[in-house]
Protein backbone atom coordinates (compact mmCIF):
# COMPACT_ATOMS: atom_id res chain seq x y z
CA UNK A 1 0.00 0.00 0.00
CA UNK A 2 2.86 2.39 0.78
CA UNK A 3 4.34 1.90 -2.69
CA UNK A 4 0.97 2.43 -4.36
CA UNK A 5 0.26 5.53 -2.28
CA UNK A 6 3.62 6.95 -3.35
CA UNK A 7 2.61 6.96 -7.02
CA UNK A 8 0.96 9.80 -8.89
CA UNK A 9 -2.60 8.63 -9.42
CA UNK A 10 -5.89 10.24 -10.50
CA UNK A 11 -7.84 12.04 -7.78
CA UNK A 12 -10.58 9.38 -7.94
CA UNK A 13 -8.21 6.69 -6.60
CA UNK A 14 -8.74 5.85 -2.93
CA UNK A 15 -6.96 3.33 -0.74
CA UNK A 16 -8.56 1.30 2.01
CA UNK A 17 -7.77 -1.84 3.94
CA UNK A 18 -10.92 -3.95 4.06
CA UNK A 19 -11.97 -7.48 4.92
CA UNK A 20 -12.00 -9.20 1.55
CA UNK A 21 -14.79 -11.54 2.66
CA UNK A 22 -17.21 -8.78 3.65
CA UNK A 23 -16.13 -5.81 1.49
CA UNK A 24 -17.90 -3.73 4.14
CA UNK A 25 -15.89 -0.54 3.54
CA UNK A 26 -16.57 -0.85 -0.19
CA UNK A 27 -20.34 -0.64 0.32
CA UNK A 28 -20.24 3.05 1.25
CA UNK A 29 -17.83 3.98 -1.54
CA UNK A 30 -19.48 2.04 -4.41
CA UNK A 31 -20.91 1.11 -6.72
CA UNK A 32 -17.68 0.55 -8.62
CA UNK A 33 -17.28 0.28 -12.38
CA UNK A 34 -14.59 -2.42 -12.26
CA UNK A 35 -12.93 -5.01 -10.04
CA UNK A 36 -9.52 -6.65 -10.28
CA UNK A 37 -8.18 -9.44 -8.07
CA UNK A 38 -4.79 -11.04 -8.56
CA UNK A 39 -3.84 -14.36 -6.96
CA UNK A 40 -6.99 -14.31 -4.81
CA UNK A 41 -9.40 -16.80 -6.41
CA UNK A 42 -7.16 -19.80 -5.73
CA UNK A 43 -7.08 -19.08 -1.99
CA UNK A 44 -10.86 -18.86 -1.46
CA UNK A 45 -12.46 -22.12 -0.25
CA UNK A 46 -14.69 -23.57 -2.98
CA UNK A 47 -17.71 -23.53 -0.67
CA UNK A 48 -17.28 -19.76 -0.09
CA UNK A 49 -16.53 -18.72 -3.66
CA UNK A 50 -20.11 -18.41 -5.06
CA UNK A 51 -21.20 -16.30 -2.07
CA UNK A 52 -18.10 -14.12 -2.25
CA UNK A 53 -18.59 -13.52 -5.97
CA UNK A 54 -22.26 -12.64 -5.39
CA UNK A 55 -21.18 -10.16 -2.69
CA UNK A 56 -18.55 -8.63 -4.98
CA UNK A 57 -21.21 -8.23 -7.67
CA UNK A 58 -23.42 -6.25 -5.24
CA UNK A 59 -20.61 -3.69 -4.94
CA UNK A 60 -20.39 -3.23 -8.71
CA UNK A 61 -22.50 -1.19 -11.12
CA UNK A 62 -24.21 -2.79 -14.12
CA UNK A 63 -21.71 -2.94 -16.97
CA UNK A 64 -18.75 -3.27 -14.59
CA UNK A 65 -15.74 -5.20 -15.90
CA UNK A 66 -14.35 -7.88 -13.57
CA UNK A 67 -10.89 -9.38 -14.05
CA UNK A 68 -9.19 -12.19 -12.14
CA UNK A 69 -5.63 -13.38 -12.62
CA UNK A 70 -4.22 -16.40 -10.81
CA UNK A 71 -1.75 -19.28 -10.98
CA UNK A 72 -2.19 -22.30 -13.20
CA UNK A 73 -1.05 -25.69 -11.98
CA UNK A 74 2.04 -26.66 -13.95
CA UNK A 75 2.97 -30.34 -13.52
CA UNK A 76 6.72 -29.80 -13.51
CA UNK A 77 6.84 -26.32 -12.01
CA UNK A 78 4.20 -26.10 -9.30
CA UNK A 79 4.41 -27.14 -5.68
CA UNK A 80 2.72 -30.55 -5.50
CA UNK A 81 -0.80 -30.84 -4.13
CA UNK A 82 -0.42 -32.29 -0.62
CA UNK A 83 -4.07 -33.11 0.02
CA UNK A 84 -7.66 -32.61 -1.09
CA UNK A 85 -10.43 -32.08 1.48
CA UNK A 86 -14.02 -33.37 1.42
CA UNK A 87 -15.24 -30.18 -0.35
CA UNK A 88 -12.69 -30.61 -3.16
CA UNK A 89 -10.30 -27.89 -2.00
CA UNK A 90 -6.65 -28.62 -2.69
CA UNK A 91 -3.67 -27.71 -0.50
CA UNK A 92 0.07 -27.28 -0.86
CA UNK A 93 2.87 -27.33 1.71
CA UNK A 94 4.90 -24.10 1.52
CA UNK A 95 8.30 -23.63 3.17
CA UNK A 96 9.23 -20.11 4.24
CA UNK A 97 12.73 -18.64 4.35
CA UNK A 98 12.91 -19.39 8.08
CA UNK A 99 12.35 -23.10 7.35
CA UNK A 100 8.82 -23.24 8.75
CA UNK A 101 6.30 -25.22 6.71
CA UNK A 102 2.69 -24.10 6.27
CA UNK A 103 -0.30 -25.66 4.57
CA UNK A 104 -1.85 -23.29 2.03
CA UNK A 105 -5.24 -23.57 0.36
CA UNK A 106 -4.55 -23.46 -3.38
CA UNK A 107 -7.31 -24.35 -5.86
CA UNK A 108 -6.68 -24.48 -9.60
CA UNK A 109 -10.01 -24.09 -11.45
CA UNK A 110 -10.65 -25.14 -15.02
CA UNK A 111 -12.32 -22.56 -17.27
CA UNK A 112 -15.60 -24.48 -16.93
CA UNK A 113 -15.38 -24.61 -13.13
CA UNK A 114 -14.65 -20.89 -12.92
CA UNK A 115 -17.49 -19.93 -15.24
CA UNK A 116 -19.93 -22.10 -13.27
CA UNK A 117 -19.10 -20.06 -10.14
CA UNK A 118 -19.80 -16.63 -11.67
CA UNK A 119 -23.56 -16.51 -11.33
CA UNK A 120 -26.29 -15.23 -13.62
CA UNK A 121 -25.06 -11.62 -14.00
CA UNK A 122 -21.81 -12.53 -15.78
CA UNK A 123 -21.74 -12.06 -19.54
CA UNK A 124 -19.04 -11.82 -22.19
CA UNK A 125 -16.98 -14.31 -20.16
CA UNK A 126 -13.44 -14.75 -21.43
CA UNK A 127 -10.74 -17.12 -20.17
CA UNK A 128 -7.14 -17.13 -21.30
CA UNK A 129 -4.42 -19.59 -20.31
CA UNK A 130 -0.79 -18.55 -20.08
CA UNK A 131 2.18 -20.76 -19.15
CA UNK A 132 1.90 -20.22 -15.40
CA UNK A 133 -1.23 -18.09 -15.03
CA UNK A 134 -4.82 -17.81 -16.15
CA UNK A 135 -6.91 -14.72 -16.74
CA UNK A 136 -10.70 -14.46 -16.47
CA UNK A 137 -12.67 -11.41 -17.57
CA UNK A 138 -16.39 -10.70 -17.71
CA UNK A 139 -18.96 -7.92 -17.64
CA UNK A 140 -21.91 -7.71 -15.23
CA UNK A 141 -25.49 -7.24 -16.41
Amino acid sequence: MAVARGKTLPACVRFATVDAYTLAAAAAAGPFTAALAGCWWSHVPLQRLPGWLALLHTRLAPGARVVFLDNSFVQTGSTPISRTDAAGNTYQQRTLDDGSVHEVLKNFPTPEQAQAMLGPRARDVRWRDFNHYWWLSYVLD
